[in-house]
């Protein structure tokens, strides 16, 4: 089932954000698998958000510790939070 995925990351910025995803998808017309859409703003209160639509939870997981954990660490980058809920419904005009 499709899972929504919301981070949240007080201690992140754009650029601390774009080297993440640097390292973490190289190439963007190579998303990860899974990966449906991928969204990323500043916080409504400061920092950084990230969220995602992904196939299942599984693909996210392998992403985050496949990915971005090793990236984040690399950067020296500080903790986020992640929230994942199912997908009741959606909407794509």
């Amino acid at each position: 089932m499709a899972v929504l995925v919301v981070n949240q990351a007080p201690d992140w910025n754009q650029e601390l954000y774009q080297a993440t995803l640097d390292r973490a998808i190289p190439d963007p017309s190579n998303p990860p698998a899974g990966l449906i859409a991928h969204f990323a703003a500043p916080g409504a209160e400061g920092g950084w958000q990230v969220i995602d639509v992904w196939e299942s939870e599984d693909a996210l997981r392998r992403f985050l510790e496949g990915a971005v954990m090793p990236a984040a660490k690399e950067l020296g980058a500080p903790p986020f939070d992640t929230k994942v809920v199912e997908i009741y419904n959606s909407l794509i005009p």
